[in-house]
């Protein structure tokens, strides 16, 4: 689950207990919405402003402490797989005749063409199940996906590459369904889905609504009576959106749960405060919730936002980065490599998995393979394959080209900021991106200066 509009780049602090008016009013519109499907504040929770993340939540009267619930909403609050197949008006917008098993598409995919029905639905004045939540979801969203140009041509391969694949995979899901709904019109307005309605613009937007704000359950607990929508999708519908709940922020210093519970009258969504970096939790404190163990470059593509020191954190190094590092190291470029190396290197995938961690080291496949390239004049396959599963204790000898490595890194993305502060202007997204950088520049240099990169362990 996540936002997308926690910034975690400094700011004027906000004042902590009062939310922007049109916030608040659309939340109350939320609270009576939820209110009336069963929804009872059992732990007083209020959306306020925080200094360091935005949008999010505290409890006003209640101290809370590990073990405690900090929610417990009805199922059927939840936007999930029985929501849009309860929905005649939305299911007859996909001809079952058309559905392709070569052309399927991810539920995401499906549920952000759900939300984009309602808030058309809601824009138009007609009856709208999802108007109060709709509301309340931001009107932008900060991964890189929604850099400028300008500022794409500023980020390094790391978060290029995820941003391209997220690229070609929304627009693949929109071809397919614009093949399915694209001649359809609106009986109401008269405009053209995929045209007028439905544009890759809004649908980019809905798609990341998706993505950054889902819960996760287990299919089978919702399964719905219909199953119009089976041939169509590729995976499991196991996401859902939750309104309110979603707007608990991340931190990697607590843990939770959540479980589809029996309340006698059907099921509750409930989650429950595992861990926390405090006994107790104050009124008006801000509450946490953990997405998962998640590194910052994740966090950011997905939800558009980072953490300062995330203790879930590594930084990951490709094969080209090593390839570079010797094209512009003078003392490394003179050496000669064979090319059966990198090709050995490849075909048994010993690039993956190639990181450093703050507390743990360089990973296995990173020795691995600066071992091969730079302590090796073997280049046979047989031989290769004898020293990359042997003897561990072996690949311990890799400075100081782990030391080059990181400090290599750490100039590139330097570079990187200073092209983005060369920009006349930078978009939130941007912003955002930038402040990753120097996230990502701090922690390899506090590794560069550990014990990892500075001797041998």
């Amino acid at each position: 689950m996540g936002r997308t509009q926690r910034l975690r780049q400094r700011r004027a602090p906000k004042d902590t207990t009062h939310p922007v008016d049109h916030e608040l009013d659309s939340l109350h519109v939320l609270y009576a919405h939820l209110n009336c499907l069963g929804w009872r504040n059992t732990t007083q929770l209020s959306a306020l402003h925080f200094p360091q993340t935005g949008r999010g939540l505290c409890s006003k009267r209640q101290r809370l402490r590990p073990g405690n619930e900090l929610i417990r909403l009805p199922a059927n609050c939840l936007i999930s797989i029985a929501t849009l197949e309860a929905d005649d008006q939305f299911r007859a917008l996909f001809n079952k005749d058309l559905f392709d098993k070569d052309a399927r598409i991810s539920f995401q995919a499906l549920v952000a063409c759900y939300l984009m029905h309602q808030q058309h639905l809601h824009e138009t004045s007609q009856q709208s199940t999802l108007g109060a939540y709709l509301d309340t979801l931001p009107r932008s969203y900060t991964m890189p996906y929604f850099c400028a140009m300008s500022e794409l041509q500023c980020l390094p391969e790391a978060l290029l590459e995820r941003t391209v694949g997220q690229n070609r995979q929304i627009r693949e899901y929109y071809q397919i369904i614009k093949t399915l709904v694209g001649t359809q019109h609106c009986e109401c307005c008269g405009q053209l889905y995929c045209q007028d309605i439905w544009t890759l613009a809004e649908y980019k937007r809905a798609y990341f609504a998706v993505n950054s704000r889902s819960v996760y359950l287990n299919p089978r607990q919702l399964k719905p009576a219909r199953c119009h929508f089976q041939s169509l999708l590729s995976g499991d519908t196991n996401m859902a959106l939750a309104p309110f709940l979603d707007l608990f922020n991340h931190s990697d210093s607590v843990q939770t749960t959540a479980e589809l519970s029996p309340n006698g009258k059907g099921q509750d969504y409930v989650l429950t405060l595992d861990t926390a970096a405090k006994s107790e939790l104050q009124p008006y404190e801000q509450l946490f919730i953990s997405y998962g163990a998640l590194p910052n470059l994740k966090l950011l593509t997905d939800y558009g936002f980072y953490l300062e020191r995330n203790a879930h954190d590594f930084f990951e190094f490709s094969l080209s980065d090593i390839e570079q590092l010797i094209a512009q190291n003078r003392k490394l470029a003179a050496q000669t490599y064979h090319r059966n190396i990198f090709k050995f290197i490849r075909e048994h995938n010993l690039y993956d998995q190639m990181f450093v961690h703050i507390d743990d080291g360089c990973s296995h496949n990173l020795r691995v393979v600066l071992h091969l390239i730079f302590k090796q004049q073997a280049y046979f396959p047989n031989v290769l394959n004898q020293i990359a599963f042997g003897d561990v204790a072996q690949f311990d000898d890799v400075q100081p080209e782990l030391s080059y490595l990181v400090a290599h890194k750490i100039s590139e993305y330097q570079g990187f900021v200073k092209a983005l502060n060369q920009l006349p202007q930078l978009t939130e997204s941007g912003v955002v991106a930038r402040s990753y950088l120097l996230e990502c520049v701090r922690y390899l240099s506090d590794f560069e200066s550990s014990v990892h990169c500075q001797s041998n362990e």
